[in-house]
């Protein structure tokens, strides 16, 4: 192995590892700020629910088993991954089929799953074009994914509030509508549904609407370079004064497309 792709081994290994521990961090509190991703998975829901469905699902990035226990209403087996152990141990309150590992190198048999879910997970992907060959490869002819996918736009509250302080880039990088729709056409999927929409939450403080990005783990960066420290309070305080308000509430704003994949 030559000595970049070592170095580059190791970051997304590092990435993983960090991403991993940031949803850990968050599961014990993730349902009760998770708002606009339980609206993009009733889409999901709905979507599915018109669909004679049957057979095995994948519930991919499950994180604390909300939607798997809602899809064990449309198949006969559901199995939730995701690369957090503890996300997967929030829910003890019954039985499921548990998976934890990396969506990025899926442990599947190829032909063998019948639906892939995935609700604001695959965004998280190191290699998202991979993601969809792999899924493509999982699911046996005539299967379905549906999956919501942040897209770029997100968190611009975020980005706004922050330039205050330096041009660094203190939110994800996420790809556009169109290149997540090209990646799955590539892979060899049809697409059967495609809408781009806007989830928004509004807090009572900008302080609470930059908690609320944290409180649901998703402060990993796409990025080899080294993350700030900590903010100083003052610097907190110029943050939050520079932060964008509507009707006197601070949003954030999550752009996501919803699709409908099939495997012909």
């Amino acid at each position: 192995m030559s000595q970049l792709a070592h170095s580059t081994a190791h970051v997304a290994k590092d990435h993983k590892l960090s991403t991993a521990s940031q949803f850990s961090k968050a599961a014990a509190h993730y349902n009760s700020h998770a708002n606009v991703q339980k609206q993009a998975a009733a889409h999901l829901i709905k979507l599915l629910a018109n669909k004679n469905q049957q057979g095995v699902c994948l519930d991919l990035g499950a994180g604390p088993l909300v939607n798997t226990a809602l899809l064990q209403q449309y198949f006969a087996t559901v199995v939730a991954m995701d690369l957090s152990h503890a996300m997967l141990n929030t829910d003890k309150s019954r039985e499921y089929l548990k998976l934890c590992a990396d969506m990025d190198n899926l442990p599947l048999q190829k032909n063998s799953v019948d639906c892939v879910f995935s609700n604001f997970a695959v965004q998280w992907s190191a290699d998202l074009p991979l993601l969809f060959k792999q899924l493509f490869a999982v699911l046996k002819d005539n299967g379905r994914v549906y999956l919501s996918c942040v897209i770029a736009g997100s968190l611009h509250e975020i980005k706004q509030a922050f330039s205050c302080l330096d041009d660094q880039s203190r939110i994800n990088q996420f790809h556009s509508s169109d290149n997540v729709t090209q990646y799955a056409k590539a892979a060899g999927f049809k697409v059967n549904f495609a809408v781009d929409t806007c989830y928004t939450d509004a807090y009572k403080s900008p302080l609470e609407a930059i908690r609320s990005i944290k409180a649901i783990g998703a402060t990993s960066l796409h990025s080899n370079k080294k993350r700030q420290g900590l903010l100083t309070k003052q610097a907190l305080n110029n943050v939050c004064k520079a932060y964008p308000l509507v009707d006197g509430h601070a949003r954030v704003s999550y752009h996501v497309v919803l699709l409908e994949l099939e495997k012909q």
